[in-house]
């Protein structure tokens, strides 16, 4: 992840099951982020976006070839989304 640190995978069973960086200076504490599985990034940041979220990061490629996203819902919970590369 260059600058902003380490990002650790860990697998269950041989299945990427998560991942773990280093606490960036302006990330206020640690937290789990959720990701949830799209068929495609654009559209889903679109429909994200059309029911009131925010977007907060990307869409962006990350190492590995998958797109992500990561939003805000309306209430204000942050989470994000992952797609394959299209």
């Amino acid at each position: 992840m260059g600058p902003m640190g380490t990002y650790q995978i860990f697998n269950i069973d041989d299945v990427q099951a998560g991942g773990m960086m280093t606490k960036t200076p302006q990330t206020p504490r640690p937290f789990w982020l959720y990701y949830i599985n799209v068929e495609a990034i654009d559209a889903a940041a679109a429909r994200a976006t059309k029911a009131g979220g925010k977007i907060c990061n990307g869409p962006l490629e990350v190492p590995g070839g998958q797109r992500i996203v990561q939003c805000f819902d309306p209430q204000g919970a942050m989470f994000a989304m992952v797609a394959p590369q299209r």
